[in-house]
């Protein structure tokens, strides 16, 4: 398995995955998978600021994880929202814990101080996974999103990166890492 950041050539991948949890799940609250165009605009406009981070297996995509904005106001641009998909029959393989783990170590060096997980409730997977990664349970927001029919609670949980000292700095976006630095870190990722 390589961890890599996304490629231009991964989008469609990326997006093939995606789909199902749109089309027949309530893990993301997005009702309509977004046309290619649209996502490869998302995945562009988050890639400004945040990592993508892309799995592969033998040239395939079997998993991604990806930073964005956890609100917009100045004093929030610390902290952001961290998500991951997998393709079903990677689920249970320890691949999430691997991408949500570079995916920190990569904020961290940006400067981030918080991440946060928004979960749709319920989902035991996505619960232990944030649990034992170290995030806390914030709280519940009820009945916050309504999809395929029914109203749906999330759980906000949080993991501080760093002491909370004054920032010094706005964080760098992920294209001021170096690259040697990227690749140190998606590389203690990958498995041989």
């Amino acid at each position: 398995m390589l961890l890599q950041l996304i490629k231009e050539e991964d989008i469609a991948e990326v997006l093939e995955i995606y789909t199902p949890y749109v089309q027949d799940t309530a893990i993301t609250f997005e009702c309509e998978v977004p046309t290619l165009e649209n996502f490869s605009d998302r995945v562009h406009h988050y890639m400004e600021q945040y990592p993508w981070i892309v799995a592969k297996t033998h040239g395939k995509i079997v998993g991604y994880a990806y930073a964005s904005l956890y609100r917009s106001r100045e004093a929030y641009q610390w902290c952001c929202e961290l998500s991951v998909y997998l393709r079903p029959e990677n689920k249970g393989t320890d691949l999430g814990r691997t991408l949500y783990s570079a995916l920190m170590d990569l904020l961290t060096l940006q400067g981030y101080y918080t991440v946060y997980g928004v979960i749709t409730l319920p989902n035991e997977a996505s619960l232990t996974l944030h649990k034992r990664l170290g995030f806390s349970m914030d709280g519940i927001q009820s009945n916050c999103g309504f999809k395929l029919g029914s109203w749906h609670n999330t759980a906000i949980m949080s993991k501080a990166l760093r002491d909370f000292e004054p920032p010094l700095a706005p964080p760098k976006s992920i294209h001021e890492l170096p690259n040697d630095v990227i690749n140190a870190i998606l590389s203690k990722g990958t498995l041989h």
